[in-house]
């Protein structure tokens, strides 16, 4: 399949052997050091930080409906699966995705990696509830038989409205959509999780998050990228937690107002 890209579509060949060759290059780098704090100790902090409790929105009826719609998509999904699970974020950065969208009341979000689609749902199910706001998702899917048909599968079709799912690697589409954007107040990365690619991802979109906007990002531990960009500017908020699974942690960054 990837040498066919050769002949049919040879900058989607260059950028699939760049990102397998930045992937086994990262096996040498150094993991993450940061400390992580438990899921609950991080809502406090953060209640701290927005002046708000996150627990009113972690409650709402709307974000139960859109876990239950995502479960049973991936029981049918895997059934069948074109491409690896893991691919998805765990509920518990899902969730926070939602109640932050629901807070910060976002006119626009990006985030690259979709996969199946876990984020994506709760971050447009969030929007919905909000009744404003559109998703910008940039995707490379795996190189898979099916998979271009199971990319953001588990995202309903009655929350598609609100969502532009941009097709191709992010270190090329990225600079042409915060181009195209006035700015935006989510970002998420859950693409390539190199040191190179995160890093790079967290110096580009950080000029175009608005004040006060949120970073987030999904398996920090694998390196040092998130905590090494960190200490680099001057945020309002940085912090790591556990994802359910417990193996898996994420971070959260506020830009300073």
């Amino acid at each position: 399949m990837l040498f066919g890209l050769l002949w049919k579509n040879p900058t989607e060949f260059l950028d699939r052997v760049l990102t397998s060759a930045e992937f086994q290059l990262d096996r040498f780098r150094a993991k993450a050091t940061s400390p992580s704090a438990r899921y609950g100790e991080l809502l406090q902090q953060l209640r701290q930080q927005f002046g708000t409790e996150l627990y009113l929105y972690l409650e709402e009826e709307p974000l139960r409906d859109i876990e239950n719609s995502v479960i049973q998509g991936q029981q049918l999904t895997l059934v069948n699966p074109a491409f690896e699970t893991y691919h998805d974020a765990e509920f518990t950065l899902a969730r926070l995705c939602y109640a932050i969208c629901r807070l910060k009341q976002p006119e626009a979000i990006v985030e690259t990696g979709v996969g199946y689609g876990v984020t994506s749902a709760f971050f447009l199910q969030a929007l919905a509830v909000n009744g404003k706001g559109e998703l910008w998702s940039i995707d490379l899917p795996p190189l898979a038989a099916n998979a271009e048909i199971q990319s953001g599968c588990l995202v309903p079709s009655s929350l598609r409205s609100r969502w532009h799912l941009v097709r191709g690697r992010s270190r090329r589409m990225l600079p042409q959509l915060i181009s195209q954007l006035q700015g935006f107040d989510i970002f998420l990365h859950d693409s390539l999780h190199t040191y190179r690619n995160m890093f790079w991802e967290f110096q580009t979109v950080w000029p175009a998050l608005r004040p006060g906007g949120t970073l987030l990002s999904d398996d920090v531990a694998m390196n040092r990228a998130f905590e090494d960009f960190g200490s680099q500017v001057d945020e309002a908020f940085s912090a790591v937690s556990g994802e359910g699974d417990k193996c898996r942690q994420f971070g959260v960054m506020v830009k300073k107002i």
